[in-house]
């Protein structure tokens, strides 16, 4: 029975040690310039160790002109001037996309794009009648530390610490 005990701790604790738990990184941002700001989160997923994100989700809000409008979702890719919804972390000279950038929509109809197209942070605007408004911004992005989660083969592996306590103390004492 020492053996079996053993062979299921060794056996919890391999498992443990090999598995990978993929997870979506998050990034806040803001973004301000003459004619409009925003800031929020982007949800990204790094494509394998390349510093290169798909970002798959966004929220936060922009104030432009006209008022305050919260982020309603990302637009799909190549549906504002060509976005690609990438985001480069850590940036390069503080460069957090390429020339396509990431495109997102806000509640009252605009679109962004936050892109890097001219050499400096680029930001447009477009509004849903086609007129696009460019602006140079300031853009900034920081990653969010993850935060810890028991993985579920953790939790296993303690349950079967568990039972194997249960069955030693059940065959010693009867």
């Amino acid at each position: 029975m020492k053996h079996r005990t053993l062979g299921l701790c060794v056996l919890a604790l391999v498992t443990l040690a090999i598995s990978s738990v993929a997870h979506a990184d998050t990034f806040d941002f803001s973004f301000s310039g003459i004619l409009f700001s925003g800031s929020g989160t982007f949800t990204a997923t790094e494509q394998g160790a390349t510093d290169v994100y798909d970002v798959t989700g966004v929220t936060g809000a922009v104030r432009d002109w006209a008022g305050s409008s919260n982020i309603s979702s990302l637009i799909g890719l190549n549906n504002f001037n060509g976005n690609d919804n990438k985001l480069i972390f850590p940036g390069v000279a503080s460069k957090f996309f390429d020339a396509a950038g990431v495109s997102f929509a806000l509640a009252d109809g605009d679109v962004i794009n936050l892109n890097d197209s001219w050499g400096s942070e680029y930001a447009v605007i477009g509004a849903p009648k086609g007129l696009s408004l460019p602006e140079v911004a300031t853009i900034g992005i920081a990653k969010n530390s993850p935060v810890p989660e028991p993985s579920s083969l953790a939790l296993f592996g303690t349950g079967i610490f568990g039972i194997a306590g249960a069955i030693r103390l059940k065959l010693r004492f009867g």
